[in-house]
Parts: structure tokens; C-alpha cells; sequence
């Protein structure tokens, strides 16, 4: 199929968008319905905890082969196979009987579901150039924002209204309208690479920017601190419905404040870019973030720990995520001089990892309480602070910030 002609592009990117945003929709439109499932699986939380920390994990260990099969194969087949996995993954969630049968349709959604994160991205730096490119992923990030704030609010609703299974019913009809919108309006962006996949090209690539330490080091502050807020996905049903006794349908609510918040860290940093270095502005986004993060164990040490502190705190953490994700990517990308596709696969699975491992530790030590999230807090923000003090070392020895000399 040829390559779309400028004109097209603004149809284009809707479809594209949409792609992207029903693959994390996935992720969280069911977290209202967490608690519900031990009583109605006749298992334990910590079993159905799984359904998001094993999901999170397959969903970050696929970015690192889905990027150079997308080299490989082209986006377009690429993407319109992992849409229809993705959708028929949804059906057999919407149609599990058992846990057992839920934790593994929900791993196989979280690879398939990573093929619209990797594939989208490429797709809008493939076709769009310059300033259209630069808009079009605002338009790409405003909605990647969005849309977890949105899914668990219309999660909540959709359990009490219809059952759990109803999202993910509602998940997999809207990836097969997106797949037919695909099918209809996409088309190849990227000539095939035939030597992509080489088992030997791929590993020397990761093997170099493991050892690139300011690199690693900012994949390390991105993966911790996005892990805060996974963690919070994770457990903050149970604290929330189970220990505080917030409605079920109101959940959704309290997680939208904390992504609103993020998402005004995200146009606050857009407004301070020009006015100040952007190291000094990540770090004061890493400071923002370490604040609201170390509040959520000090609440839960002194007795504090309330819906509205724990919103709060995790407000203030999110904030600090904006100037975070602004800069940290493009920092990243230039402390490497080859390898620029490996290198975006391995912060955005880098990333996920991170994220599903916070995951798996609450859900390892979930006891009913809110300790275990504060402690997952306490040791991504130590992490967090030691991926800070990697990206520092040019700087350190250099006396100034030169990305793309490692």
C-alpha cells in the first residue's frame, strides 16, 4: 500500500491515536472491579492482583522485539495483527471462568496490547516531519494522558451497571472497530528491513546501551517514577473500596485526580521549557516527585493515611511526572549516537518493567493494608534517586551536559 499523501495525514492520526488508547484503556478500566473478584473467583487478592502485574510485564518485555518486527515486517501488517490478537485476547478475558483462565488471556493482552504503544509512536515519526510531527505528538501524548484518568471512571460505572466482564467486552469491540478503521485508512509508513531481527545485531545494540550508564540512568528515574503511579493502579482499589469504603463507581474519580495532575505537570513544563535549563527543569521535576512520594509512607507512619491524603500525595508525586517525562526521553536518546530504534524500545519497556515489577511487589506482600504500598513507594523513590545521581555523572566530570558523547 503507498505511502499517505500529506493530505490524508490529519485522517490518519485520529485512527492512530485511537490505536494507542484503547491498549492502555486495557490496562485500567477494570481496577474498580479488583476487589470484587477474589469473592467471585473464590480466590485470594492477591491472585487477582496478578491480572495487572503480569499484564504490565508482558506488556514491557514485547516492546523489545514488536519494535524491530515493526522494522522487519512494516507497521502496517504489524499493526493490524497485534489489533486482532488484541481483540480476541479481550473476548477470552470477557469470557474467563476462572482465575487461572483470567491471569493468562490478561499476559496475552498485555503482549498484543503493546504492539499500539511501539507501533503508533513509529507510525506518527514515520509520516509526520518537523513542526507536524511535533504536534501530532502533543496530540498523541494529550491522549495517552487522558485516557487513564477516563477508563476507570467508566469502569466503575460499567461494573455496577453490567458486571466486570462488561469492560472488557466494551475493550474488545472497540479494538475490532479500530482494527476495521486500520485496515481502511493505514498505510505502510517504513520500507521493510530484512536484517532487523538478527539475533546478533539485536543483542550487541541492547548490550551497548546497558552499559551506558547516563542512559540507563534515566531509564531507571522514568521506570521508578512511573512506577509510583502503577503501583498506586495496583493497590489503590483495595485501599480505597476495601479499607476506606469509597463506591465502587467513584474509584475512578480519585485516580482521575491523580492523572490530572499529571497531565497539568505535562503544560506546565511545556510553559517552562523556554524560561529555564531543561536539567534544572527535570530537576525540579524529580524533587516535586519526591515529595509527594515520600508523603504517602509518612502518612501511613503517622496515622494519617486517608482517601484525600493518599490523593493528594499521589497528586503532588504526579505532578512531578510531567517536567519528568518531558525531558527524560529526549535526554535519554542523547546520550546514544546509534541504535536510536533499540534505544526507544528499551525506555518504554525499561519503563514497564520497572512498572510491573512495583506491581508484583505489592501484590506479593498484600496483607490488607496500606503498608505495602508505602514501602514499593519507599523503594522505587530510593531508586529513583540513584538513577538521578547516574544521569549526573557527564555533567559531574565534564562540568557541563553533553548527551550524545557516551
Amino acid at each position: 500500500m503507498a505511502r499517505a499523501e500529506p493530505a490524508n495525514l490529519t485522517a490518519i492520526l485520529p485512527v492512530v491515536v485511537l490505536a494507542s488508547s484503547v491498549s492502555i484503556m486495557s490496562t485500567d478500566i477494570y481496577t474498580p472491579s479488583l476487589p470484587h473478584l477474589p469473592e467471585y473467583f473464590a480466590t485470594t487478592p492477591q491472585a487477582v492482583q496478578l491480572t495487572i502485574s503480569l499484564n504490565i510485564i508482558a506488556f514491557a518485555l514485547a516492546q523489545l522485539v514488536l519494535g524491530p518486527v515493526s522494522d522487519r515486517f512494516g507497521r502496517r501488517p504489524v499493526m493490524l495483527t497485534g489489533l486482532g490478537l488484541f481483540t480476541v485476547a479481550s473476548i477470552a478475558c470477557a469470557a474467563s471462568q476462572s482465575i487461572g483462565q483470567l491471569i493468562t488471556m490478561r499476559i496475552a493482552q498485555g503482549l498484543s496490547a503493546s504492539v499500539e504503544a511501539v507501533v503508533g509512536l513509529a507510525i506518527i515519526r514515520d509520516l509526520f516531519k518537523d513542526t507536524d510531527q511535533v504536534r501530532a505528538l502533543a496530540i498523541w501524548g494529550m491522549a495517552i494522558s487522558i485516557t487513564p484518568a477516563a477508563a476507570p471512571i467508566l469502569g466503575g460505572y460499567v461494573h455496577v451497571w453490567l458486571g466486570w466482564r462488561a469492560n472488557f467486552w466494551l475493550v474488545a469491540a472497540c479494538a475490532a472497530a479500530i482494527t476495521f478503521l486500520i485496515w481502511r485508512m493505514l498505510p505502510e509508513s517504513t520500507t521493510p528491513d530484512r536484517s532487523a531481527l538478527q539475533p546478533r545485531r539485536l543483542g550487541r545494540a541492547y548490550w551497548q546501551l546497558v552499559r551506558n550508564r547516563p542512559f540507563m540512568g534515566y531509564v531507571l528515574v522514568l521506570g521508578t517514577s512511573l512506577g509510583v503511579i502503577f503501583a498506586f493502579i495496583t493497590a489503590g482499589p483495595f485501599i480505597l473500596i476495601e479499607q476506606f469504603s469509597v463506591p465502587t463507581h467513584h474509584y475512578g474519580y480519585y485516580q482521575g485526580v491523580i492523572v490530572a495532575a499529571f497531565f497539568l505537570g505535562s503544560l506546565s513544563a511545556n510553559r517552562l521549557a523556554s524560561r529555564m535549563t531543561l536539567r534544572r527543569l527535570f530537576g525540579i521535576g524529580i524533587a516535586i516527585f519526591g515529595l509527594g512520594a515520600a508523603a504517602v509512607p509518612a502518612f501511613a507512619l503517622l496515622g494519617a493515611l486517608t482517601p484525600n491524603s493518599l490523593v493528594i500525595a499521589m497528586s503532588v508525586s504526579a505532578l512531578g511526572l510531567g517536567p519528568i517525562f518531558a525531558v527524560g526521553p529526549s535526554f535519554a536518546l542523547g546520550f546514544v549516537t546509534r541504535n536510536v530504534g533499540a534505544a526507544s524500545a528499551l525506555i518504554g519497556s525499561g519503563q514497564m518493567l520497572i512498572c510491573g515489577l512495583a506491581s508484583g511487589f505489592v501484590t506479593a506482600l498484600h496483607d490488607g493494608s496500606s503498608w505495602p504500598f508505602a514501602w514499593a513507594i519507599t523503594l522505587l523513590l530510593v531508586a529513583a534517586c540513584i538513577g538521578w545521581r547516574m544521569t549526573d555523572m557527564p555533567r559531574r566530570r565534564s562540568g557541563s551536559h553533553t548527551p550524545g558523547k557516551s
